[in-house]
This record gives structure tokens, C-alpha cells and sequence, in this order.
């Protein structure tokens, strides 16, 4: 699998001179709890312990402040948000929600009260094929941007079509090989975005009965056509090939992925594959600004985190295939697995609006097959803290499910068990930080 950033890292850090700086308060002459480390302009932040030990860092309340949706009082409500796709808090304190179910923007009073409707479904000004994501630009703009690339629609957090963006899509499939109209893409502030190029599939398929990460997926940063920065190859969701042959070919094990993540000021774009330990940190030009490292034993899987993961694959696979492989029954698929060890270091990335970077993670003490903690990191790569006693589907999928956080407010999308989706907003206390 092609890895130049990761073989050009190795060659960055021989020689390279270290400052130690010991955690704020702490004791001088206790072990330094970052290390940074500069070659060439690329600078190395190697971090060895959180400054902020557990109980004065930040924490977040564990019953929603605000919930938006879901089965209550207001039936009409609840049924307006479903298959969200982006969530967003106003300068005002209100809401933005866009559901891709009903191809409409909602934007909801800080009471969770309905206020406006935006779009519907069609293909004219300010209406939505497949509304796919929304973007909120500080403190009026609220941009949809719908499926293949149809022009954007910019509107005010009144609700009125202020403008279109419109897209050279061919132009981009000339440029930028391996992109096309389906590509995932994040937009940015400025205007730019970064898309996920499909690269070529390998010429064979993986040996049967082993986990493998396959196609390798080229990000580029660009602004139109004639503008690209790359910002290199990565690997692939990590998929399980067992030793029988199935329709579906391989199966994703939700452990190991891409990551990707930008914001804060000046921006900076932040990816990590989730196998190691380390992010990487570009600027707008596809130059590699810093490199983010952690020195700390992964966290081990418990029996029950194992379980857990085990059960949900199960029930997963259920839902994709219905029958399991012939002669063959789910349990038994999924225990012919190798048994992971120790948890990923990254699983997933998150920018917030005040520019600190989310990593999301396990805990030693994980007992569930979701990662059960972020770690916050400060604009300029050190690790401040641990944040516990989040909700279990604060997920931050930059492709998948949305979230928003802010200085005061943690927004993310919840789904009960008979599919009933809601937004909710959790206080975030940052006493101790």
C-alpha cells in the first residue's frame, strides 16, 4: 500500500533537535509532557501525556440541554428530521437541521421550536435533488450542497436564497484523475474543498480469511479545475474476507479507516488512517504543516468490548445479506476473525468552531464496541485533555453522521431503537480546563 508521507516522516525526524515543555503547574522537573521537534518547516509534536490530568479538563453533561425532534409531545416535528445529514448552531443560539429524507433545511429556535422551513424537493433555485450536506458560514450563511455537484445554494439564516455556486464537474474529471460525481468531499471556508479521488483496485482479490485494507483513495484539496493540492494516498475502511466465498466480498470491521477533519485559524486540513497514532496536519496548499504524535500503549480490547463488536457485526451483516454464507452461520463468520488486541489509536476526527481538534478513541476501560472518549488537542498539536461521559452516539463522521461543537454546545443526532432520529445539545463545561 502506498504510504509517501508516512516513509518521508521517517526520513524528517532523523536528526532532528527536541524542546521539552513540563504540563502548566506541573512540577519542573517531572517528565516533559510534549516534545516538539522542527525539520525543514515541518514541525513534530510528540506528545507523551495529556497537560490536563482526568477531573480538570473539560466535561460534558450527560442529559441534553436541547433536543430537537424525536417521539414527543409534537408529532409533526418528530417526523420532519429524519436521515439528517447536517447540523449547524447560529450565532442566535438556534438550530439548523437538514434532512436528506425530506430534502428540506429546518431551523429550530433555541427552545426547539420550528421556526422555518428552507427548499423542498425539485431542481430549481433553492430546491434539492438529494440534499447531502450542510455548511454554516459564521454568522449569517447557511450553505446545501446537493447530490453530483448540482450548484450549492447559499441562503441567510433567515431563510432567503442569497445565491448559487455552480461547479465545472467536468472539468475537475479531466484535472483530477479518479474523481468523479459521487466522490466524497468536505467544503471548506474559503470557498475550496477537499475530495476523495478513487484510486485503482488492486488486480487481485485478498487471500481468503484475512483482514485487509484494499484500495487506496488519493485527497486533494481544490478550488476549481485548474487548482489541485494533493495531500496524498491513504488507505481504505479495513475489510474481513472469509475463508468461504459470499456475494458481498469483503466486510468492513468499523475499526480502521481514514480520518479526515479541517478547520481553525489560519485552516488547517487534518488526516489520520486510524492504524498509528499520528495525524497529519496540512495548509490550504497541500503542504504538510505538522505532524501530531501520541507516545501512549493503545488501549487493550476487554472481552466485552470484543463481544460487543461481535454482536453488532452480526446484526449488522443480518440487516446486509440476510442468510449467512451457506453451511456456514453468522456467529460462526464473524469468530473466524482474529481477535484484535488492542484497540486503533484513532477513530475519527473532528474540528470545532474554536479550532481544537477532537480525536475520537477507546478507553482502557472500553467495554463496548464504540469508542468512548475524545481527546482534545490544541491548535498547535498539544494534547490538553481527556473528554469522558459522552453520549454513545457522538460519532462525527465527516462522510456519515454530522455533529457540531462550539465553545458551549455539543450537537450530534440520535437514532432510538425504532428509528426515530433527534437532534440533541449537550452543555459542555469547560471549569476544569
Amino acid at each position: 500500500m502506498r504510504r509517501p508521507l508516512r516513509d518521508a516522516a521517517a526520513l524528517i525526524l532523523a536528526g532532528l533537535a527536541a524542546c521539552d515543555d513540563a504540563p502548566p503547574g506541573g512540577d519542573p522537573g517531572a517528565a516533559a509532557a510534549v516534545t516538539v521537534r522542527d525539520s525543514a518547516g515541518v514541525e513534530i509534536v510528540e506528545n507523551h501525556a495529556p497537560e490536563r490530568p482526568e477531573g480538570r479538563f473539560w466535561t460534558i453533561d450527560t442529559v441534553p440541554e436541547i433536543v430537537v425532534g424525536g417521539a414527543g409531545a409534537d408529532e409533526d416535528v418528530a417526523q420532519l428530521i429524519w436521515e439528517v445529514v447536517g447540523i449547524a448552531r447560529l450565532e442566535d443560539g438556534g438550530i439548523a437541521v437538514l434532512s436528506q429524507g425530506n430534502n428540506a433545511l429546518y431551523l429550530f429556535e433555541p427552545s426547539g421550536e420550528l421556526s422555518r422551513t428552507i427548499g423542498r424537493r425539485g431542481e430549481g433555485p433553492g430546491e434539492f435533488t438529494r440534499a447531502q450536506r450542510l455548511q454554516y458560514l459564521v454568522p449569517d450563511t447557511l450553505i446545501v450542497w446537493d447530490y453530483w455537484f448540482a450548484p450549492a445554494s447559499h441562503f441567510d439564516t433567515g431563510g432567503r436564497l442569497i445565491g448559487e455556486r455552480s461547479f465545472d464537474i467536468a472539468g475537475m474529471m479531466e484535472r483530477v484523475t479518479g474523481f468523479d460525481a459521487e466522490s466524497r468531499f468536505l467544503p471548506l471556508a474559503d470557498g475550496s474543498m477537499v475530495v476523495v479521488a478513487r484510486g485503482d483496485p488492486p488486480p487481485e482479490e485478498p487471500r481468503p480469511g484475512s483482514l485487509a485494507r484494499l484500495q487506496a483513495d488519493h485527497y486533494v484539496r481544490v478550488a476549481d479545475p485548474d487548482s489541485a493540492h494533493s495531500l496524498g494516498w491513504w488507505e481504505g475502511m479495513e475489510e474481513w474476507y472469509p475463508p468461504e466465498r459470499w456475494d458481498f466480498g469483503g466486510y468492513p470491521t468499523l475499526f480502521l479507516d481514514t480520518y479526515l477533519a479541517a478547520g481553525g485559524d489560519p485552516p488547517s486540513i487534518y488526516l489520520a488512517d486510524g492504524e498509528t497514532d499520528e495525524i497529519r496536519q496540512f495548509g490550504l496548499d497541500g503542504a504538510l504543516a505538522r505532524i501530531i504524535r501520541r507516545t501512549v500503549a493503545p488501549a487493550p480490547v476487554t472481552e466485552e468490548a470484543h463481544r460487543a463488536w461481535r454482536e453488532f457485526a452480526s446484526d449488522q451483516a443480518q440487516l446486509m445479506a440476510g442468510d449467512a454464507p451457506p453451511g456456514s452461520t453468522w456467529a460462526a463468520f464473524f469468530g473466524g476473525i482474529p481477535r484484535r488486541e488492542t484497540h486503533p489509536p484513532i477513530a475519527g476526527l473532528f474540528v470545532d468552531t474554536e479550532g481544537y481538534l477532537w480525536v475520537r478513541e477507546w478507553s482502557p476501560e472500553a467495554a463496548g464496541r464504540i469508542p468512548d472518549q475524545w481527546s482534545v488537542f490544541g491548535p498547535d498539536g498539544r494534547w490538553l485533555g481527556v473528554v469522558r461521559a459522552l453520549p454513545d452516539y457522538f460519532m462525527c463522521r465527516w462522510w456519515w453522521i454530522p455533529c457540531w461543537v462550539d465553545r458551549d454546545l455539543l450537537l450530534t443526532v440520535r437514532i432510538d431503537d425504532d428509528l426515530v432520529e433527534r437532534v440533541e445539545g449537550y452543555r459542555i463545561r469547560r471549569d476544569g480546563g
